[in-house]
């Protein structure tokens, strides 16, 4: 089946009946309401996917449709697509603006927050993708807080960074950057201090967003417990991925994998390649495609 999806840039949203669920859906529609965005949900059952029936929108789906419209999520449009979750929901993001997931997944007995299936897609797609969560399995997602980012100076760090500031300035919330002045950008620039790098890489997001509000950390320890000690006040954390497990520097596939993992915050993982796949979009306002 291939749909277009036709208008603004929209936030796509992957719904089941879980909680967490609805909790991503709510988190969505207020991100959509803030951008002035569209929002479509995306339910994915068990199918074959060739030549799939028209299915109808279940009841729960219609009150979450209904809830994100309250929330001022205009217009909020539903899907049921029959197949394979990471296939069907990885096509829908062409051209999305964000990809919003359930966290609390199939491996949350074991210690991990996030299922395969949402690490698979983090893997698989070019926009960015949140997953959403709060402290605890059936508690929403904070809603007060700052944007923290990590910051380094690779693309992967440069389209966080971007797309955190653009996240803080909508939603109306402070822009927290950490930097932990790793060695090995340290051995490339000895000359100037963390603080003094950092700066330097955040006043391009200071002079595109000036009402956006920014304080600069500079943190001790790795990349990792940098974050992860942010998280406990945070509204979410926004992270780069090279799309890898591996690298040195602030974002790395791995930190990125183990903030979806383990943080308890929402994550929003960036990869490289997002910025690359704006820009070559023939048109800022192209919707889904599929």
């Amino acid at each position: 089946m291939h749909r277009t999806f036709t208008g603004p840039r929209p936030v796509l949203v992957a719904v089941d009946t879980s909680d967490s669920a609805r909790h991503a859906a709510n988190w969505a529609a207020d991100i959509a309401a803030d951008w002035a965005a569209p929002l479509h949900l995306l339910h994915v059952p068990f199918g074959d996917s060739q030549d799939p029936p028209v299915l109808p929108v279940p009841r729960w789906l219609a009150e979450l449709a209904a809830a994100a419209e309250r929330a001022g999520a205009h217009p909020c449009t539903v899907e049921v697509q029959p197949g394979d979750v990471v296939a069907t929901v990885a096509a829908r993001t062409v051209g999305a603006r964000m990809l919003v997931l359930g966290s609390y997944g199939d491996a949350a007995w074991s210690g991990m927050l996030a299922g395969a299936v949402t690490l698979d897609l983090i893997a698989h797609v070019t926009c960015p993708v949140a997953v959403v969560r709060g402290v605890g399995p059936q508690i929403p997602p904070a809603r007060r807080g700052p944007v923290v980012v990590g910051v380094d100076s690779s693309p992967a760090g440069e389209s966080a960074s971007a797309f955190a500031a653009e996240l803080a300035t909508g939603i109306g919330a402070d822009l927290v950057a950490v930097h932990t002045g790793a060695a090995a950008e340290q051995s490339l620039t000895a000359d100037r201090e963390p603080a003094q790098l950092l700066e330097e890489r955040l006043r391009p997001f200071r002079e595109a967003h000036p009402q956006l509000r920014v304080r600069a950390h500079t943190a001790a320890g790795t990349p990792l417990q940098a974050l992860m000690r942010q998280a406990a006040t945070a509204r979410m954390l926004v992270v780069g991925t090279h799309g890898h497990v591996g690298g040195t520097g602030m974002l790395t596939g791995s930190i990125s994998r183990a903030l979806v993992a383990s943080a308890p915050c929402t994550v929003v993982v960036v990869p490289a390649r997002a910025a690359e796949t704006t820009h070559t979009l023939p048109d800022p306002h192209t919707g889904i495609r599929s």
